[in-house]
């Protein structure tokens, strides 16, 4: 679906009031903020907790054909390497 000029209004309008609302704030906002990245205030923690909760019992608990896995988001590059994720020349 492409993104339209309405869209994106709307999610700047849907960012602020979550902003204004204490539910998120940009990290190391004081220092100029980072990019992509968002501390939750507690409002914010619940909905993403209760988000996070729906989605497991949604598409790992109610399926047999899928099992549930927990691990880094973060890799050391060479598992990027061994894995074939990326391929290097």
């Amino acid at each position: 679906m492409p993104v339209s000029v309405k869209t994106l209004s709307d999610l700047a309008t849907l960012v602020s009031l979550s902003k204004r609302r204490g539910f998120v704030y940009q990290s190391s906002e004081i220092y100029g903020g980072l990019n992509s990245c968002w501390d939750y205030g507690p409002l914010g923690s619940q909905l993403k907790k209760n988000i996070k909760d729906l989605w497991w019992k949604t598409f790992v608990q109610k399926r047999r054909d899928i099992v549930g896995l927990d691990g880094p988001i973060l890799l050391h590059p060479q598992g990027n390497r061994t894995n074939s994720i990326h391929q290097h020349p």
